[in-house]
């Protein structure tokens, strides 16, 4: 199957299991990596349990940062470790965006990494965004529903879960891979202990790009884009036909488009508070600029969410209007993760490098 296959069949539409999709999942993670990030008080990470002994089942959930002797000291099954944005804080963990070329890269928000034993999962449950499951070692059975499924808040105080169902079921092996659009729901119970990695989508909320409530016959208050093309997949870039499906759902006059797209640019850069990156002001910004090895290059901060269209570049939820050549410039930054200063030819790119620097979106060579 092409790309322009599955954006056409599955992509928002249904769900899709892939045998052995991945010869190897490279770079990975261990699970000792993996708790030690949970140890950190910058990491979003949590701990479920699944409380078999009660009846009906239970899940109950902890929140990170946790003590490695907490950790130690985990039974030996009927658990599971969660930890967020795993690509933000082992950078190298990034390339694995590389298994959905075919997705604009300012859709996707991380890379989630879980561990589980034996029995361990997150129960039933559904997510209001699109996600590529892929698994690591071990094996995990996962069943998944279209139909409409109540929710169910006896199962747990923590965690929003649905009634036990029945669905398609799939024993995901090292290699395969399990998509999910919006709103299906899953349910993943470790057969043997097991790492998964999730590649999960970001769709801003219409109520964030203008509009109060959904369109009347739109049951979504996201962003959606159903009918998303393979050429829109350019690093960086956010499409015009992004912003005019944005425009669309927000039923707005074809003469708001500037501001539909201000909106969505900020929005899908925008940055957790404890991920945002520590920019600089703009005279420091210059003077580190101006001290800057001819041959040094620039790489893109780890946890900068970098995007531009037609008219405007954005950096963690800030805006800036693009000189002649900046969009060049910005799909070549966006493309190689990293600037190179022989590629700033004239003053007006000096100047949008410099609001870069300042906006937190570049490292400085050096402080890595």
């Amino acid at each position: 199957m092409t790309g322009a296959q599955f954006l056409a069949r599955h992509w928002q539409k249904e769900p899709l299991f892939i045998e052995r999709a991945i010869d190897k999942i490279a770079p990975a993670i261990t699970r000792n990596e993996l708790a030690w990030l949970a140890t950190l008080d910058d990491v979003e990470s949590r701990l479920v349990f699944t409380e078999r002994s009660r009846s009906p089942v239970r899940y109950t959930a902890e929140a990170g940062p946790f003590a490695p002797e907490r950790l130690a000291s985990l039974p030996e099954r009927d658990w599971t470790l969660l930890v967020h944005d795993v690509e933000k804080h082992l950078p190298a963990l990034r390339q694995l965006f590389g298994l959905v070329p075919f997705i604009p890269d300012w859709r996707i928000d991380d890379l989630m990494v879980s561990f589980a034993a034996a029995g361990g999962g997150v129960g039933p449950h559904r997510d209001n965004y699109d996600v590529f499951l892929c698994q690591g070692i071990g094996s995990r059975k996962w069943q998944v529903s279209s139909a409409a499924i109540d929710e169910d808040s006896a199962a747990s105080d923590d965690l929003a879960l649905l009634e036990p169902f029945t669905g398609r079921e799939y024993l995901a092996r090292q290699g395969d891979v399990l998509y999910l659009p919006p709103g299906v729901a899953h349910w993943g119970t470790a057969r043997r202990p097991c790492l998964t990695y999730s590649i999960g989508m970001r769709a801003p909320l219409l109520s964030d790009l203008g509009r109060e409530s959904p369109a009347p016959g739109r049951p979504s208050p996201l962003y959606g884009d159903p009918d998303l093309a393979p050429d829109e997949a350019q690093p960086g870039r956010i499409s015009v036909r992004a912003v005019e499906r944005a425009l669309r759902q927000l039923e707005r006059p074809r003469g708001d488009i500037a501001r539909v797209a201000a909106l969505l640019g900020g929005s899908v850069t925008e940055t957790k508070p404890w991920l945002t990156p520590e920019g600089v002001d703009e005279r420091e910004a210059r003077a580190l600029w101006a001290d800057r090895s001819p041959v040094a290059a620039w790489p893109v901060h780890g946890m900068a969410r970098i995007a531009f269209d037609d008219r405007t570049a954005y950096a963690n939820g800030r805006s800036y209007r693009l000189p002649e050549g900046g969009a060049g410039l910005l799909a070549t930054i966006c493309r190689q993760r990293r600037l190179d200063p022989s590629d700033v030819r004239d003053d007006d790119l000096e100047a949008l490098v410099i609001w870069l620097i300042a906006s937190g979106a570049l490292d400085i060579p050096g402080n890595m």
